[in-house]
């Protein structure tokens, strides 16, 4: 496999590094030809590298982050389940429920985000602030669930968009029903299109399309919320929206009902991470990586309550709403990846930096593989499909709330010792955001095993139980069989230096985007 030429600056360095060894450079410019990359790495540590640093400003890291969020499209697609489980009064003050839960979780995050601005992201801050003696299994064992998290957010995204296309055929063609194998076509297609946009278009139009889709995912939310009220035939009152219940769950006790009905608004947020995993991406990241990120869950929350407020006033029959059939972030999952190789996390850890016109391409195609593994559940029960997304909120929410937890756990001395002055920090509302934040995630984890509907049997059985089990399991065998003897925790002067693009003598760490296939 040939590597294309390794190009870098040394305007402000005396030598640069590769694989160990200095480059005396008397020129501006140095570039070193490798001519095939070892086809059987071996599983030492990789050389450190860092990617493009002005690949995303601030608008392009929100407008992506927003567009992948997109809470307002999984409150529609969830509309329909919202109103069997507790009724409107859930899924409005689920949302706000939701969204300040999440706001406080971002603001946890960003104290560290503001210190540690890496593409590892939760895993490195665990790595920082467990106790000396966990802090290899601590920061493995959240970068594993982080990453099995982003493959099944993306075949959650997939699933979300299939849902909105079959509904809409189904709402405007009643004759037309697709078959299972159809709407796994679909499935799949939707799946392959955000890497095949990725590898083919240039950064810059990357960028351009971050921006297009945001601006889109903005047009289309404003397009609800005018549209709906203005054609409705008929209002319905506040009390219906803001106060009405609804239980056609088989539970007999409301709460649980109600309780069922917050899960649509949990999982609204999932995926504002991805701001952190291109921190190492964007320019002055430990100023703009928090804004942006808090920004996100803000808008995010404004306009799904808008839409979520347009869709309520608009209806009048729930039995009406209820009968209608209803059922990006690879990108994000592959440089986790890269970082994931990077700190021998994970095994034959080189191959993971290797880019193909600035992607990651070997994480990019496993975040493109596992989905759609994960989508063929859908063909033989569609259940055990959810039950596989509920997991996959799980798992996201505890890489989440590991961090938060931590700062709980003497994390927040070790950060006010390293950063007193950091541009984002919470002052005496940290521990309470901390606090909101690891609750909110034990709640929602609680709440996810639970059966969508009594009495339960095969079809509505929640299978979310087996696979965060089964997902336990193989994660116990890879740390006891490999990661316990191979692992060591990044320190904070190597996470320092990835985020700096420069070691500690000042030497330039390899541009990732350089190594090529």
């Amino acid at each position: 496999m040939a590597v294309a030429p390794l190009t870098m600056s040394a305007k402000n360095h005396d030598k640069s590094y590769i694989h160990g060894k200095s480059l005396d450079t008397a020129e501006p410019t140095t570039t070193v030809d490798v001519v095939e990359f070892d086809p059987a790495p071996s599983e030492e540590k990789p050389d450190l590298v860092v990617l493009d640093r002005n690949v995303f400003s601030p608008l392009t890291a929100f407008g992506l982050a927003f567009s992948v969020i997109n809470s307002w499209v999984v409150l529609v697609v969830g509309l329909g389940s919202g109103l069997i489980s507790g009724g409107p009064s859930a899924l409005v003050w689920g949302f706000v429920y939701a969204s300040i839960c999440n706001l406080a979780t971002v603001l946890s995050h960003g104290e560290i985000f503001a210190v540690y601005p890496s593409a590892a992201g939760q895993y490195h801050w665990a790595a920082i602030l467990s106790p000396p003696r966990w802090k290899n299994s601590v920061s493995w064992i959240t970068g594993m669930l982080n990453v099995i998290g982003l493959w099944l957010g993306a075949a959650t995204a997939g699933y979300l968009s299939t849902t909105l296309l079959v509904s809409a055929v189904s709402v405007n063609k009643p004759d037309i029903t697709l078959t299972a194998g159809q709407q796994y076509g679909i499935f799949a297609a939707i799946i392959l299109l955000g890497p095949t946009i990725n590898l083919c278009l240039s950064t810059k139009g990357n960028r351009m399309f971050d921006q297009g889709l945001m601006l889109i995912s903005i047009a289309c939310a404003l397009a609800i919320v005018i549209a709906l009220p203005a054609t409705a035939k008929s209002k319905a009152s506040a009390s219906f929206v803001f106060g009405s219940v609804n239980n056609m769950t088989g539970w007999d006790s409301m709460v649980i009902a109600w309780l069922l009905g917050l899960l649509q608004s949990a999982f609204a947020y999932l995926g504002f991470d991805l701001i952190y995993h291109i921190s190492e991406e964007m320019p002055d990241p430990k100023r703009e990586g928090p804004k942006a990120v808090t920004w996100t869950i803000i808008v995010s929350a404004v306009s799904g309550m808008a839409v979520l407020l347009a869709m309520l006033f608009s209806i009048t029959d729930i039995s009406a709403v209820i009968s209608t059939p209803y059922m990006g972030i690879t990108l994000t999952g592959a440089r986790v990846l890269m970082a994931l190789g990077r700190d021998n996390v994970l095994p034959r850890p080189q191959i993971w930096s290797i880019t193909f016109r600035g992607e990651p391409i070997y994480g990019l195609a496993l975040c493109v593989i596992v989905p759609l593994i994960c989508g063929l559940i859908q063909l033989g029960s569609t259940s055990t499909f959810n039950s596989l997304l509920g997991a996959a909120t799980i798992v996201f929410e505890i890489s989440y709330a590991i961090p938060a937890a931590l700062m709980l756990l003497g994390g927040r001395r070790k950060l006010n010792q390293a950063s007193p002055r950091r541009t984002s920090n919470l002052g005496r509302w940290g521990i309470p955001c901390n606090l909101v934040a690891v609750f909110f995630v034990i709640q929602s984890c609680v709440i996810y095993c639970f059966p969508s509907s009594m009495p339960v049997s095969a079809s509505n059985m929640s299978y979310v139980v087996v696979f965060v089990g089964g997902f336990a399991a193989i994660l116990g065998v890879l740390w006891v069989g490999w990661a316990r003897r191979r692992y060591q925790a990044p320190t904070e002067n190597v996470i320092s230096s990835l985020i700096d693009g420069e070691d500690s003598a000042g030497n330039t760490i390899i541009d990732s985007s350089r190594i090529e296939m």
